[in-house]
């Protein structure tokens, strides 16, 4: 936290373009829109936000600074701690966009702590995902794979988000709403032992 915090700049900008986004959109729209809409107005810029907050974890960590926390810390702390970091981002950057969001347009989901258990569940597949995408993209230098494997690796995961933020509008049965939220958390799992098993190759090579 101590490292990320030292970059108060990109953190702002963040928070900048979160707040433009929604501006803009409210301009757009004149602040009447539909709940579906809503939802995917929502979950497009947190995607956004969330790419450019956690795409760039490992960018410092590629010159004299790699070395360093090779001799301090193991891949997987290393691993884990930023997984754990970008998740809280993530998760603070979701409920500032969601509270732009209903100031600006006024419109609010029915069961709201469901669907902000989605984005709880959503925050950390992200972080998984595109932590190690971070890695991999500053190990090898190329930032074109950040766009190549990013999309069809995060599409199944985005889609089930965006459906549970849907079902969290209506009065559903409780199967429907266990079966979403079990197949996003064996997402998350997934995801996160996939980050554990390939990072220390990344890390090391």
């Amino acid at each position: 936290m101590q490292l990320e915090w030292r970059q108060k700049t990109a953190l702002g900008s963040i928070f900048i373009y979160v707040i433009g986004t929604s501006f803009l959109i409210y301009l757009i729209f004149q602040g009447n829109i539909t709940i579906p809409t809503w939802i995917a107005l929502f979950w497009v810029i947190a995607l956004f936000t969330t790419i450019n907050a956690v795409s760039k974890s490992f960018l410092k960590d590629v010159n004299e600074q790699f070395y360093y926390l090779r001799s301090v810390a193991t891949p997987i702390q290393i691993i884990f701690s930023k997984i754990i970091y970008n998740a809280f981002l993530i998760i603070l950057l979701s409920l500032v966009v969601y509270a732009v969001m209903i100031l600006f347009f006024n419109q609010n989901i029915e069961n709201k702590l469901l669907f902000l258990f989605t984005i709880l569940l959503g925050a950390f597949g992200f972080s998984n995902l595109f932590t190690l995408l971070s890695a991999i993209t500053a190990r090898t230098q190329n930032f074109v794979l950040l766009a190549i494997l990013g999309f069809p690796i995060i599409l199944p995961l985005l889609l089930l988000i965006v459906n549970m933020s849907e079902l969290s509008n209506f009065a559903i049965q409780d199967k429907d709403i266990y079966m979403n939220l079990g197949a996003i958390a064996l997402l998350d799992v997934i995801t996160l032992i996939l980050s554990v098993v390939l990072f220390p190759y990344i890390w090391r090579d």
